[in-house]
């Protein structure tokens, strides 16, 4: 028992040594960060390193907006109006600038802001060269910061396509694009928009293909009020990928895992077919050949009165039930012209309390056992059934074998065009380009940088989130860790509990001695019988005991008396040797042991049995004397 606590003991330890180490990390990030505050008594931004790209390097598009850049410029606000909306809010109203956060962690880091909610925002911007999807991967990647976090609203890019370059300004959310990538959140849940617009190559339809969305994104990326970096990668293969801060967030490919599936079927319903009129699809009629039975009466009522009633000997009759409220008062305010004449509430009779009622009594209803309602004809299978009548199938017209990139339209501009109930949406950094190179190239100069600027300047103003709003922020991205936390707090407090209140140890049997050494157990007789047996034995025992004459109650039996042998003296010396031989027999045979019965150990013992007094015993062994 001993060693299987010890065992409880090293399990609760092993397991609260990686919570106590993660502890000691915390404490001490805690303590530098505590330290870097009292040393400096005022957070100083850093400057602004604006990104290079290799020489190599030649994005569509890359705006990390420098300062000096100005609405208007490269990016265009839409004049347009949305359709079938009320004119109140058809225009996008919703004010742009290129201007910095409004707590600076790096002096001269720009971006594009919303500056105002509840309102219609559209903006764009005409790509450096097209991306024409051939044989070259596409990237897109851009940070976005949810200053004062995210009601209702996105954060989105649209990569227009070919064609909407010529006319920016009309930009509005009817304006075709070919890929819609980026968060959005309205209420307690969010997702990451992944939408591609193929182009059926032989009918020329374009149509709408969502990538399946994980189970649960979480609300970190819009309610914790940091920068974060989207990134999609599209492989002609189809595969694409989707990564927040740099780590992935779901992934598939193009012809299996988007919503309606990319492949058209290859038949149809022929929409010409037209079902015959002969095409019989009750499966079940009313059988025509039944008759009602002539004793079916639909006269009868469902209920009648309960003839054998009577009326219970404490009725009232002279009470009635309800009666006008005697406290009640007419208002103050009341109009009879206009409410009419006024009357007192009715309450309960209190003369009816107790009785079984009051008012004029009447005989309950029963069941009429007569009733047996409306005859129908019963229903029976339909011989001429055919089924559920289906078009015909034919070969799909519009059938085709897509090729991943070869519907997707060349991209000419990227927009943003959104609805949102929060202000100050920062976009930075956007990104156009083939290379998942330069993506990994501008992150590193851009958003890590930015990232551990805004760490630092939580730090230093104490708005930085603690250890348990940092454990909340991982479960919601990941609910399965949950499962893991639960299990490190559980199996702790299970091995404490079974070390501190488990079962007691039973004590240790008594086993037999093994010396001839006399202790007072010796004197113990050991219980070889069960209860039925004590019981038969007390019974004879009982018959055995002698009367108040000093006589047995029972008179000795045949077999005893056979067993008796009278002594008689004897002068003959062979007698007395035989006498005495015989003496030292029943000594040897004074104490008859049953077989289930242990031996007396010592000679002390053995002195205290008694003594034969002579001549031949009765020697008689009953299971447990």
């Amino acid at each position: 028992m001993l060693n299987r606590k010890w065992s409880f003991v090293f399990l609760a330890l092993l397991l609260a040594a990686p919570i106590n180490a993660d502890d000691d990390v915390f404490e001490s990030e805690d303590e530098e960060v505590s330290e870097t505050i009292n040393d400096k008594e005022e957070f100083i931004p850093s400057n602004f390193v604006a990104p290079k790209l290799s020489e190599k390097s030649k994005p569509n598009f890359f705006d990390y907006f420098p300062v000096g850049s100005k609405v208007g410029q490269t990016w265009i606000k839409s004049l347009a109006k949305k359709d079938d909306v009320d004119s109140d809010i058809a225009k996008y109203n919703g004010e742009w600038i290129i201007g910095a956060p409004t707590k600076v962690s790096i002096e001269g880091d720009l971006g594009l802001v919303v500056k105002t909610k509840a309102r219609h925002h559209a903006i764009a911007a005409k790509l450096n060269t097209p991306f024409v999807f051939d044989s070259e991967k596409f990237v897109a990647q851009y940070d976005v910061k949810f200053e004062e976090g995210q009601e209702c609203g996105g954060g989105y890019l649209k990569l227009l396509s070919e064609g909407a370059e010529k006319d920016l300004a009309n930009f509005q959310d009817k304006t075709p694009y070919t890929i819609m990538f980026g968060p959005d959140k309205c209420g307690a849940s969010g997702q990451v928009h992944l939408i591609f617009r193929y182009k059926n190559p032989i009918n020329g339809t374009i149509s709408e293909y969502h990538a399946k969305q994980p189970a649960s994104i979480g609300t970190s990326y819009w309610d914790d009020h940091n920068t974060h970096l989207f990134t999609l990668t599209v492989k002609p293969t189809g595969d694409f990928a989707v990564s927040v801060d740099g780590k992935s967030l779901f992934y598939g490919n193009m012809l299996s895992d988007v919503s309606p599936g990319l492949t058209p079927p290859k038949e149809i319903f022929d929409e010409s077919d037209v079902k015959p009129e002969d095409w019989d699809e009750r499966e079940q009629i009313e059988d025509e050949t039944a008759v009602k039975p002539d004793d079916w009466d639909e006269s009868e009522p469902q209920s009648v009165v309960d003839e054998s009633a009577t009326k219970p000997y404490d009725w009232n009759e002279d009470e009635n039930e309800l009666i006008p409220d005697p406290e009640a008062q007419k208002p103050q305010d009341w109009d009879e012209d206009m409410d009419g004449s006024w009357e007192a509430p009715l309450i309960d009779n209190p003369a009816c309390k107790g009785l079984s009622g009051c008012g004029t009594w009447k005989p309950p209803t029963i069941k009429n056992p007569k009733y047996r309602g409306k005859w129908v004809r019963p229903r029976i299978s339909n011989p001429a059934y055919k089924g559920k009548w289906a078009p015909r199938l034919i070969e799909n017209p519009n059938y085709f074998e897509p090729k991943p990139f070869a519907g997707l339209s060349p991209i000419t501009a990227v927009g943003i065009e959104l609805w949102t109930m929060s202000e100050n949406i920062i976009f930075d950094n956007i990104l156009i380009t083939s290379s998942e190179e330069d993506a990994s190239d501008v992150a590193k100069q851009t958003f890590y940088v930015k990232q551990q600027e805004e760490y630092r300047l939580a730090a230093a103003s104490g708005s930085s989130n603690g250890i348990f709003q940092q454990i909340i922020d991982a479960t919601n991205e990941k609910p399965w860790l949950w499962a893991v936390y639960i299990l490190c707090i559980l199996l702790p407090l299970v091995a404490i509990g079974v070390f501190c209140f488990g079962k007691a140890p039973k004590p240790a049997p008594n086993f037999a001695k093994k010396n001839d050494t006399y202790s007072r157990d010796d004197d113990r007789v050991p219980n070889l019988v069960d209860d039925e047996e004590e019981e038969i034995i007390a019974e004879e025992d009982d018959e055995g005991q002698p009367g108040p004459s000093g006589t047995q109650n029972q008179p000795p039996r045949e077999d005893d008396e056979e067993e008796v042998v009278d002594q008689q003296p004897s002068s003959n010396k062979t007698e007395s040797s035989q006498s005495s031989a015989a003496e030292e027999d029943d000594e040897e045979d004074d104490h008859v042991v049953h077989e289930n019965e242990p031996t007396q150990p010592t000679e002390e013992v053995a002195k205290k049995s008694p003594k034969p007094s002579g001549g031949a015993k009765r020697r008689t062994a009953r299971r447990g004397d």
